[in-house]
C-alpha cells in the first residue's frame, strides 16, 4: 500500500511539476486515476488509506481503532515523504508544490487569502470524507470487488482537484500538501492551512456523517460486530486488527 501511495504521489506531483505544461485538468486526471487504481488494488486488503485526514475521519466515526489510525499515519508520512523526494532525485525537478493563488492583474483575478484557502481546503476534504464514509457504510450495497467504490473515489478526487488546483493548489491531504513544499524549501507562512484545514474537515465529517446516518438508519439498526471500532469497514468487507 505504501509503495502505491508513493507512486500515486509521484504521478500526481509529477503532473504538477511540469509547470506551464500541466493544466488543472492534467493534474486532476493524474490524481483521480491514480487514486482510483490504488483504491481498487488495496481497498479490500488494508482499506486503501492514503490520506491522514481520511484515516482520522474513520477513527472519529469509530470505523477503526486509534492504534490502526496511528499506524496508518506513520506509513502515510513515510510514503508521502519518500515519493516526492524520489521524484526529485530521479527527475531533478521539484515535485508539485501547493500555494495560494496570487493576484493576476492581466486577467483581473484576485488573490486567495489564507482564510479563504483554509475554507476551500476544508470543503474539498469534507467532500472526500463524506464519500469515503458513505462507501464504508455497511447499510449501503457497495461491492469492494467491483469498480463502484474506486470509480466514485477517483471521480471525487478529480472534481476536487479540478476546482481547487487553480485556487489553492489542492492539498486536501496534510502530507501531500506539506512534504513537497518542505523538500522544495517553499513552506509559506500560511502553509498551516494545508494541515489544519483537512484535519478540521475530517473531524467535522466523522461526527456529522455518523449523526446523520445514525438517525436515518436507526429503525433498522441491529447489533453487528462490523460496527466495532477495532475494525475497518470498506464496502462491507472487514479487516481485523
Amino acid at each position: 500500500g505504501k509503495q502505491w501511495y508513493q507512486r500515486r504521489v509521484r504521478g500526481g506531483c509529477g503532473a504538477a511539476a511540469h509547470g506551464s505544461d500541466s493544466t488543472p485538468t492534467h493534474i486532476a486526471f493524474a490524481f483521480g486515476f491514480g487514486i482510483a487504481t490504488a483504491v481498487h488494488m488495496f481497498s479490500d486488503v488494508s482499506g486503501a488509506h492514503f490520506n491522514p485526514a481520511v484515516s482520522l475521519a474513520l477513527f472519529v466515526a469509530q470505523k477503526i481503532s486509534f492504534v490502526r489510525c496511528l499506524l496508518y499515519w506513520i506509513m502515510q508520512i513515510l510514503g508521502g515523504t519518500v515519493a516526492p523526494a524520489l521524484w526529485y532525485l530521479l527527475n531533478g525537478e521539484i515535485p508539485g508544490t501547493v500555494s495560494l493563488r496570487e493576484d493576476h492583474f492581466a486577467t483581473k483575478v484576485d488573490a486567495i487569502q489564507p482564510w479563504q484557502g483554509l475554507l476551500l481546503e476544508m470543503l474539498g476534504t469534507l467532500m472526500l470524507v463524506y464519500l469515503i464514509l458513505a462507501a464504508t457504510n455497511v447499510h449501503r450495497d457497495m461491492n469492494v470487488g467491483s469498480y463502484d467504490v474506486p470509480l466514485a473515489v477517483g471521480i471525487c478526487i478529480f472534481v476536487i482537484h479540478l476546482v481547487l488546483v487553480p485556487m489553492t493548489g489542492c492539498g486536501i491531504n496534510p502530507i501531500r500538501g506539506l512534504m513537497p513544499n518542505v523538500i522544495a524549501d517553499e513552506v509559506h507562512s500560511y502553509h498551516w492551512i494545508y494541515v489544519v484545514g483537512p484535519f478540521i474537515a475530517s473531524i467535522l465529517g466523522g461526527i456529522t456523517y455518523e449523526l446523520i446516518v445514525a438517525t436515518h438508519y436507526k429503525p433498522w439498526r441491529t447489533h453487528d460486530k462490523r460496527h466495532d471500532g477495532n475494525n475497518i469497514i470498506l464496502a462491507n468487507n472487514v479487516a481485523h486488527d
